[in-house]
């Protein structure tokens, strides 16, 4: 990947998780309904996400992290780096809001947080090993909705690592095994994060002159489908089993994504200047914090921040604090992900080296079998 396409699908996620902020920052509850017309979009980066993150996966499994081992090391390091802050930051913020008033976190807005304290807990648990979204089930830790996207994107890295790095029957059993825990919720949207993978697979078929104009073509046909309508023209099933707003509308628009980083990879991309690549990269590494802590904050400044929702003064502070808090928060987070990968390094090292006798040893026989060292 080049470095002119690796800083524009950096705007290109940081502009997916700024839509999804605003997208919900646009409820009545927060801002009076300001920004309004962007609360459809939210679904819709949320599909970016999924695509961009097949491509970059498939990238760093041929280039970087070639080995069972360290594709397992580098995704569980970079989920739990984040996640497991968020949850800290989600259950400190909750607690204290609800103090404040409790009304604003009831069934009418968050129905999973008036079942009572264990049934919160159990939502905690079921995120930690991303259960939280398992079939029927839709238990979120806290107040933090959007972290059903993530229980999707661990299950993806799961499946395509065993498709890659398993073979023969294990591979059948193993990926039997993960569709039957992940369930149909999970599963459905997995071809959109195969565009992803698809896209970075196919991108060398594609002549370099056409690279232009089948990034522009993707963005005229995605404005068009907006313009006719987008997710309205499309029926939204809305079953316990089935993801959330879901419609043939997933499918052409993760296609289409996929499309237009197929031109990107393929075009003569201008680089800006340093000032705008540096700011470019600073907001890129501050996506996946941004995307996990906006909800729980908006829902905490929506609640501790006085004044009617649709008053100048409210909106913008609840856009400002929220905004800059998740940046900030996430700034610190993101960067822990090194610390956390050396740490589970350092551990997986010494359970290989622990006797076959002691609770350690008794599981570095299948280690070794599931994270062979290749040479």
């Amino acid at each position: 990947m080049t470095n002119a396409l690796s800083l524009y699908l950096d705007a290109l996620r940081f502009g997916a998780a700024f839509t999804v902020f605003v997208s919900h920052y646009a409820n009545e509850r927060y801002s009076g309904g300001l920004f309004w017309q962007s609360m459809p979009y939210g679904h819709t980066a949320v599909l970016v996400f999924f695509v961009l993150s097949g491509f970059v996966i498939a990238w760093v499994t041929e280039t970087r992290e070639r080995t069972a081992e360290e594709y397992a090391l580098s995704r569980v390091a970079r989920l739990y780096s984040v996640i497991l802050p968020a949850f800290i930051v989600t259950a400190l913020l909750d607690q204290i809001a609800m103090a404040i008033d409790p009304r604003l976190y009831g069934p009418e807005v968050l129905p999973q947080m008036s079942h009572g304290p264990l049934n919160v807990l159990l939502g905690y648990v079921l995120s930690s090993v991303f259960l939280g979204d398992s079939w029927i089930l839709a238990m979120p830790p806290g107040s933090n909705l959007p972290f059903g996207t993530l229980n999707c994107e661990a299950w993806y890295y799961i499946f395509f690592a065993v498709a890659v790095f398993m073979q023969g029957r294990r591979r059948i059993a193993a990926l039997t095994a993960a569709a039957l825990l992940a369930g149909p919720k999970i599963l459905l949207l997995f071809p959109v994060w195969l565009m992803g993978v698809s896209a970075w697979r196919w991108r060398v078929a594609l002549p370099g002159q056409q690279g232009a104009p089948l990034a522009f073509g993707a963005v005229g046909a995605v404005i068009g489908l907006e313009a006719f309508g987008g997710q309205q023209l499309f029926q939204d099933a809305q079953l316990p089993w089935l993801p959330g707003s879901y419609s043939a509308y997933d499918y052409i628009v993760g296609a289409l994504v996929a499309l237009f980083i197929m031109g990107l990879a393929n075009a003569p991309l201008p680089i800006p200047g340093t000032l705008v690549e540096r700011l470019i990269r600073l907001l890129a590494g501050t996506t996946f914090g941004l995307y996990l802590l906006h909800f729980p904050l908006l829902n905490f400044f929506g609640t501790v921040i006085p004044g009617p929702p649709d008053s100048a003064m409210h909106r913008l502070l609840v856009f400002g604090l929220t905004l800059g808090a998740a940046i900030a928060l996430a700034h610190v987070i993101e960067r822990q992900k090194g610390a956390v990968k050396r740490a589970l390094r350092s551990g997986l090292y010494i359970m290989r080296r622990k006797r076959p006798g002691s609770v350690l040893g008794f599981w570095a026989g299948p280690l070794r079998r599931m994270f062979p060292r290749q040479r």
